[in-house]
């Protein structure tokens, strides 16, 4: 083997975070979580009726006949959601209420905040506030349930209510942190890249499956790098490997760089950019290698205007779309894959929940053409097709 590259970067890495549900142990403890009124603070709630709105702030409004309603009755009825907003506005947007510190704690944080996303309809909730308070307090998320009792700082308060507001305008979770978690490896996230989704780690599967099977070093090409995830994913988990990362972003490679780095991965994945196999033509001529795998963009124009504005908003389009059916990337990298795999060499790509059928029809000729020995479509965890293997012959 001849122009073997001289790999550079490494990255973190993140694994799926499962939801640990506590359901049950905040239910139990719900009497608990109501503030302490005192008769000093009661005057405060007798306030002109108000509405909440997205920009984090109140508008005055009056009840009929120009009387004032309470915003809320010191009663068992006081609803959790209603507690989200007052603690919202008097915690961190009226200065002049000076609330006793003490007072607040994480299990009525936890619970407050959960209500507020819950009614901005943020995906999990529950695991979304989880998130953003260990990250404001540095704990882990079972710590918040063995220190319930435990008071946070204004400093603390201040950094939340951020978080929290940018979480109700559909922000990432992930990208509010700058970081997330993809195969049990720990990995920054940005803007600059899309945030590995737990799918994905079917492919890992299935590359390192592939791999173990054979002997000998493994060389290894991921197209379309963004964070670097499946590249650091496969480096950590088989040694005998080397890689080659491209991106077309520049900014997504510098944040692959940083991911491979933090995992002592530099001397065995390189990175390049340019659009996909560009910059290996360019620098490696006739290299090949023993896989290639890729998570391209395979959203259609017609999916791209019905996601979700958590994904549609803030997910960079260029790691998204692909074109009016969402198989252009697809269709460029079977046009030039007989250049780059060794006999008995696979293709492993994910696509679509819809597309296993569109994407096997192109990889179908190379078949019949007696490159590819084999074509297999895997489903994921959901039962939607996911990822699709082609085999070379030997």
């Amino acid at each position: 083997m001849q122009n073997k590259p001289n790999l550079l970067y490494a990255q973190m890495n993140v694994s799926a975070v499962k939801t640990m549900n506590y359901e049950q142990i905040t239910m139990n403890n719900a009497n608990k979580n109501k503030p302490n009124f005192t008769r000093r603070s009661l005057p405060v709630l007798r306030l002109v009726r108000r509405s909440f709105s997205e920009d984090g702030s109140f508008s005055e409004g009056g009840s009929e006949g120009g009387q004032t309603q309470p915003v809320v009755s010191v009663s068992n009825r006081f609803h959790t959601r209603h507690f989200s907003k007052l603690f919202l506005f008097f915690t961190f947007l009226c200065s002049s209420y000076n609330l006793a510190m003490q007072s607040w704690t994480i299990q009525k944080l936890l619970n407050w905040v959960i209500g507020y996303l819950t009614d901005k309809a943020v995906d999990s909730p529950r695991l979304s506030a989880e998130l953003l308070l260990c990250d404001v307090l540095n704990l882990k998320r079972i710590e918040l349930y063995t220190n319930f009792d435990k008071p946070v700082t204004q400093q603390q308060l201040d950094r939340l209510h951020g978080l929290v507001k940018r979480a109700g305008q559909y922000e990432p979770i992930d990208y509010l942190l700058g970081k997330t978690e993809f195969y049990s490896l720990k990995l920054k996230v940005s803007p600059d890249c899309m945030i590995p989704r737990p799918e994905t780690e079917l492919l890992v599967d299935k590359a390192l499956e592939f791999l173990r099977a054979r002997s000998g070093k493994q060389f290894v090409c991921d197209l379309c790098t963004g964070s670097g995830c499946i590249a650091a994913a496969i480096a950590q988990n088989f040694d005998n490997t080397e890689i080659i990362a491209t991106d077309i972003s520049s900014a997504a490679l510098n944040i692959a760089a940083e991911n491979i780095a933090a995992h002592n991965l530099k001397g065995r994945i390189e990175l390049l950019c340019g659009d996909l196999f560009d910059p290996i033509e360019t620098k490696l001529g006739e290299y090949k290698f023993d896989l290639i795998v890729c998570n391209p963009p395979y959203v259609s124009a017609a999916e791209f205007e019905k996601l979700g504005k958590n994904v549609k908003d803030y997910e960079p389009r260029l790691a998204l779309f692909a074109g009016d059916d969402g198989l252009d990337i697809y269709r460029r990298i079977i046009e030039k894959i007989e250049q780059f795999l060794k006999p008995g060499a696979a293709l492993v790509l994910e696509i679509g929940y819809n597309q296993g059928q569109a994407v096997r029809q192109l990889l179908e000729p190379r078949r019949v053409g007696g490159y590819f020995s084999e074509i297999t479509i895997e489903k994921d965890f959901h039962g939607n097709d996911r990822i699709i293997i082609a085999q070379c012959v030997l």
